[in-house]
């Protein structure tokens, strides 16, 4: 009896083992699963919202949860590159003007023009500006929130209205950023000879 119990666990062993073996070996014959090649939820409504607002926008997906698209604006004097960055894991939309500027941290014209950035940031209903001391590059930026939909009238507000802000702060922040001019050379005339 004991001999049979026996048996029976190492048969039940043997089958179990069997099975095992097969299903891994039908797995490793099966045809690897593609990657997910769909793009980022709104990715493809911003592309058509851009697009709409005749910006010619390049896009593309980083990841299933990442996008980015690129779009210039303004007048072709003065074009600025407008850059959109979409998470699906935040739920955000983070709209930007890249080099606005330059300011570097040591130039003397930075620290008047860091306080206009800062009046200008007081005063503003959309966007924010940004410096970053490492590169002295002034950003104009804002985020669009996508937690519960794809709200394309507000998309397309926020783009105009940044693109907009760009195109009138770019001179401003220029003008205090731009070196002081030098002064003409002034030429002293010779001093009359002295009386004797």
């Amino acid at each position: 009896m004991a001999r049979l119990h026996s048996l029976r666990i190492i048969a039940f062993g043997a089958a179990l083992l069997a099975s095992l073996l097969s299903a891994r070996a039908a797995a490793a014959q099966a045809p690897p699963t593609a990657p997910s090649t769909a793009p980022p939820r709104y990715l493809l409504a911003m592309e058509r919202e851009l697009r709409a607002l005749e910006l010619d926008p390049l896009c593309s997906a980083e990841s299933a949860a990442h996008g980015r698209c690129e779009a210039r604006v303004g007048a072709a004097s003065a074009e600025l590159a407008l850059q959109l960055v979409y998470s699906d894991e935040t739920d955000t939309i983070y709209v930007y003007v890249p080099a606005l500027l330059v300011a570097l941290p040591d130039a003397p014209s930075t620290p008047a023009l860091l306080r206009r950035l800062a009046e200008l940031n007081w005063e503003l209903l959309l966007g924010k500006l940004e410096w970053n001391a490492a590169s002295g590059e002034v950003r104009l930026s804002t985020v669009l929130n996508t937690d519960s939909n794809f709200d394309r009238r507000a998309f397309r507000s926020v783009v105009r209205n940044l693109a907009r802000l760009a195109e009138r702060l770019g001179p401003e922040l220029r003008r205090i950023s731009a070196p002081a001019p030098s002064a003409p050379a002034v030429r002293v005339p010779p001093a009359p000879p002295a009386a004797r």
